[in-house]
């Protein structure tokens, strides 16, 4: 038992140093900001979700950037006939939509690294941007996000935000795993910011990143990232930045944010999140320092559930400990999602921190053994429902 109680007191140190870190990260001050307007491509991978990319396909073609400098590449890993009929017809009227199919990837890739090998290599951008099809974005998206590539600024990760499926929020009362989703994730991306504005980044998300086609071939290109079925998004920055040692800079600003909606069932959410999890288990051979967060974050909370059995039996012992953990867990998070959820327009989620703190500990806990198995998760596809009509942009990123 005692050494039990040593090592969840050295995992919560190292987890209370990682969260104060991404608290330091919210008080940082942005980068500069560049005006140059290269050519750029976006690059949106897509497996079904076809009336998703339909609305995602609207949106990225009132982008406010030179048309002349712009070209989208939708590569094709499953599109329904009719979508696939839809795509063609605006590749034909708008000289900037190109369609691929993923079959042109790299044989030594799988999934959607695949896909977006195939993309990347018809490309011509100077800056390749990369969205998901289930994704908005706003007209400035891409002028924005090409703005974040400073002088020397090679890798730009983006600001992604889980929003209601419907105006006022009342997909959640019908929903309710979609409140933990919301704030689980804003919690993923308040760290993810704060980490590349201290000079650590240690995550991005496939939804709203970018970075420069030389950087990309300087780095070897996806191969580094063969048989795994995703990764192109944290697992690849840490790639560029162990193998070129790539600056990165984070898009500030609620015109380079995109949102999408929460998944569609409860089933879905935690298979997304395994998989999540399984890149957590080769970040060791891209990023050993950085590893140690994620296994401390497992221990603390696979440790606390252990922890409540073990005060039946010596609750002299093990309470103080558990009651101080709890509380120094909960201060940390509480500090970093109020502070963080204000900065970034989301602060109506905070009331949701007590539920979600608690449902977080067994939920860390079985995507930590989870992980072990994510590698056999396909890429998955969203199903074939319309979207809300207009969806909802966000508002917000500070």
């Amino acid at each position: 038992m005692a050494f039990l109680l040593t090592i969840f007191k050295l995992s919560l140190a190292v987890y209370l140093a990682g969260v104060s870190w991404f608290i330091l990260g919210l008080f940082r001050v942005p980068q500069n900001k560049s005006d140059e307007q290269p050519p750029v491509s976006v690059l949106v991978a897509v497996r079904g979700a076809g009336p998703w990319l339909l609305r995602l396909l609207q949106q990225l073609a009132g982008q406010d950037y030179p048309a002349k400098r712009l070209q989208i590449v939708v590569i094709d890993d499953g599109l329904e006939a009719d979508i696939r009929d839809q795509v063609d017809a605006l590749q034909r009227a708008d000289g900037r939509f190109r369609t691929v199919s993923s079959a042109g990837g790299s044989t030594q890739l799988r999934g959607k690294n695949r896909a977006l090998h195939a993309g990347i290599e018809e490309s011509n951008g100077e800056l390749l941007l990369f969205t998901d099809a289930d994704c908005q974005v706003g007209p400035g998206w891409v002028s924005a996000m090409v703005a974040a590539f400073a002088a020397e600024v090679e890798y730009v990760v983006g600001w992604s935000q889980i929003v209601a499926a419907q105006p006022g929020g009342e997909a959640d009362g019908a929903h309710p795993w979609a409140i933990f989703e919301r704030v689980d994730f804003l919690m993923l991306m308040l760290a993810a910011r704060s980490a590349v504005r201290m000079g650590t980044p240690w995550a991005s998300s496939g939804q709203n990143q970018a970075y420069r086609r030389a950087l990309y071939d300087a780095a070897g290109g996806l191969e580094g990232l063969a048989g795994r079925l995703q990764g192109d998004d944290s697992l690849f920055l840490q790639l560029v930045r162990r193998r070129v040692g790539a600056r990165v800079a984070f898009a500030e600003g609620p015109e380079a944010a995109v949102t999408t909606e929460p998944s569609e069932s409860p089933g879905h959410f935690l298979r997304q999140r395994v998989r999540w999890a399984a890149d957590m288990l080769v970040m060791l051979r891209f990023n050993p320092w950085f590893f140690l967060l994620p296994v401390a974050t497992f221990l603390t909370n696979g440790l606390l559930i252990i922890m409540v059995g073990l005060a039946f039996i010596s609750a002299d012992v093990v309470l103080p400990v558990l009651i101080s953990g709890l509380l120094l867990k909960g201060l940390f998070e509480g500090l970093l999602l109020g502070l963080g959820a204000q900065q970034v327009g989301a602060g109506h989620l905070r009331r949701h921190f007590p539920s979600w703190f608690l449902l977080q500990i067994p939920y860390i806990t079985a995507m930590g053994l989870g992980s072990f198995w994510g590698h056999r998760l396909g890429w998955p596809k969203r199903s074939s429902d319309q979207p809300e009509a207009g969806g909802k942009q966000a508002a917000a990123n500070g």
